[in-house]
C-alpha cells in the first residue's frame, strides 16, 4: 500500500480506501475536539451534543441553540523512503436545538458521517510487462441529516433517539500504466458509490447530585446495526491520458454496470462515559466506545475489518465565570487526549491513532454566546510493513450561539 509515490489530494487519509472510508463518530463538535472527543455522557443549556441524543433534555425551556463550526488540517505523510505534505480546510458541522414541551427537548442539524480522500501511486515491475504503476484514487463520503428528540423521564434520568438520513456519493478508481511510453493503452477502473437511507442512534443519560454543586453523569449510547441501501455503478475503460489529472481520450468500454443495487451492513455499536462536574467550575470526563466492525458487510460481501475501539479523557476549567475584573477568568480552559484501535488490520498491523488536544471557549459580551477553538495533534498509522504513517494537525473553530425565545415581555 505505502511502496511509491504517495499524494493526497482528497480531505483525508490513504486508509479512507477500506469500509466506508475515515468515520467521524459525531464528535467533529469544537467543544468536544478540545477535550480529546469525549461526548458521551456530556449535557448543557448552551450547546448541541448530537453524540447522545438524551443529553438535548438538558435545554432552557425558553431557549434556542445553534452550533456551527469550520475544520481545517494539515498532515505529513511519511513512508519508509518519501515524505509529503497535504492540507484541507472545510465546514465541518450546523445543529440548531430547541424546547418543544416542558419534558420534551429536539435537535436537528446536519454532520459528516465519513470521508474519503486519496491518492496513491504504486510502481511495479516484471519481466514479461516491464514497467507499470497503478494509482488508486477516491473521494466523496456520507453525511448525516439528523432529526433527535429527548425526552425527561425524571428530574436526573432522559432517554433520547436520532433519526438520521444517510446520503452521499464516493468515487474510488484504479489507473493502471506504463511510465515508459505514450503508445501503450492505459486501463481505467471505477467504483461509484451512492447512499440514500435511514440509522437510528439511542442515548441514556443519568445525572446525580453530589452536594456542594458537584454532581455525577453517566451516558450510554448504542448504534443500531442497519443496511443501509445503496447504488453502484461500475465502469472499466481503455484509454490514453489520464495520469496526473491529465485529459482522458476513451479507446473503449470494456465492462459497464450502470445501476446495480445493494445494501451496506453498518455494524452496532455502544458507548459508555461519565462526568464528574463542578457547576460553573471544573469538569473531568471520560468516554469508551466499540463498534463490531467485523460483521460489516458491502453488496454482501465481507471486508477485512476489524473491531473498533476508542478511549478519551478529557476536561476543562473556568476561573471565575461571573468576574467582572478580568475578561481571562471567564474564559473556560479545556485539554483532552485520545487512542482509537481503527477497524483496519493491514498486513497483520493494526492501523491505531491517537491525538492530544487543547482549547478555548471564548464568551462574547453581554451575551450567552461562546467561540470554541481546538487545536489536536495526533498520529496514525505506522511506516511498518510499507505502510503509511500520518502526523496531523487540525483546527476547529465553532460557534455556539444561545437566543431566549418564546419569552412574554411585560413592556412594549
Amino acid at each position: 500500500m505505502g511502496s511509491g509515490l504517495l499524494a493526497q489530494i482528497g480531505v483525508d487519509s490513504p486508509y479512507s480506501r477500506f469500509g466506508i472510508g475515515q468515520i467521524e463518530n459525531n464528535n467533529t463538535i469544537a467543544r468536544f475536539k478540545a477535550m480529546g472527543g469525549v461526548s458521551v455522557a456530556m449535557s448543557g443549556n448552551r450547546f448541541i451534543n448530537p453524540s447522545n441524543p438524551a443529553s438535548y433534555a438538558a435545554f432552557d425551556s425558553l431557549s434556542f441553540l445553534f452550533n456551527a463550526g469550520l475544520n481545517a488540517s494539515s498532515v505529513t505523510y511519511r513512508t519508509t523512503t518519501q515524505t509529503e505534505q497535504g492540507s484541507h480546510a472545510t465546514l465541518s458541522y450546523i445543529t440548531l436545538g430547541f424546547p418543544v414541551t416542558r419534558w420534551w427537548r429536539s435537535s436537528t442539524g446536519l454532520l459528516p458521517y465519513s470521508q474519503v480522500g486519496y491518492s496513491i501511486q504504486v510502481p511495479f515491475e516484471n519481466e514479461q510487462t516491464g514497467r507499470y504503476n497503478k494509482v488508486f484514487e477516491g473521494d466523496g463520503g456520507l453525511n448525516q441529516l439528523y432529526f433527535g428528540n429527548a425526552f425527561k423521564l425524571h428530574k436526573d434520568f432522559s432517554v433520547g433517539v436520532n433519526l438520521s438520513y444517510i446520503f452521499g456519493r464516493s468515487t474510488n478508481s484504479l489507473l493502471i500504466y506504463s511510465p515508459d511510453s505514450n503508445y501503450f493503452a492505459n486501463t481505467k477502473v471505477e467504483n461509484r458509490l451512492q447512499a440514500n437511507d435511514f440509522v437510528v442512534d439511542y442515548g441514556l443519560l443519568y445525572r446525580k447530585n453530589l452536594g456542594n454543586k458537584m454532581s455525577l453523569q453517566l451516558g450510554l449510547t448504542y448504534n443500531q446495526q442497519v443496511n443501509l441501501g445503496v447504488k453502484r455503478e461500475y465502469l472499466v475503460r481503455s484509454i490514453f491520458g489520464g495520469v496526473n489529472g491529465g485529459v482522458e481520450y476513451v479507446l473503449d468500454t470494456i465492462d459497464y454496470r450502470p445501476a446495480e443495487k445493494g445494501q451496506i451492513s453498518l455494524p452496532a455499536g455502544a458507548g459508555f462515559g461519565f462526568m464528574l462536574e463542578k457547576q460553573n467550575r471544573w469538569l473531568v470526563a471520560m468516554d469508551i466506545n466499540w463498534r463490531n466492525w467485523e460483521n460489516f458487510k458491502a453488496f454482501g460481501k465481507s471486508d477485512s475489518l476489524v473491531n473498533s475501539m476508542n478511549i478519551a479523557l478529557g476536561g476543562q476549567f473556568t476561573p471565575n465565570h461571573t468576574s467582572i475584573s478580568g475578561y481571562w477568568k471567564r474564559v473556560s480552559y479545556r485539554m483532552g487526549a485520545r487512542y482509537e484501535q481503527t477497524y483496519l488490520q493491514l498486513f497483520g498491523k493494526q492501523i491505531n491513532e491517537f491525538g492530544i488536544s487543547f482549547g478555548l471557549g471564548l464568551p462574547l459580551p453581554r451575551t450567552l454566546t461562546t467561540i470554541d477553538i481546538s487545536a489536536e495533534v495526533g498520529r496514525r498509522g505506522t511506516t511498518e510493513k510499507n505502510l503509511i504513517q500520518e502526523t496531523f494537525v487540525n483546527l476547529t473553530v465553532g460557534v455556539s450561539i444561545y437566543e431566549r425565545w418564546f419569552e412574554k415581555r411585560r413592556y412594549n
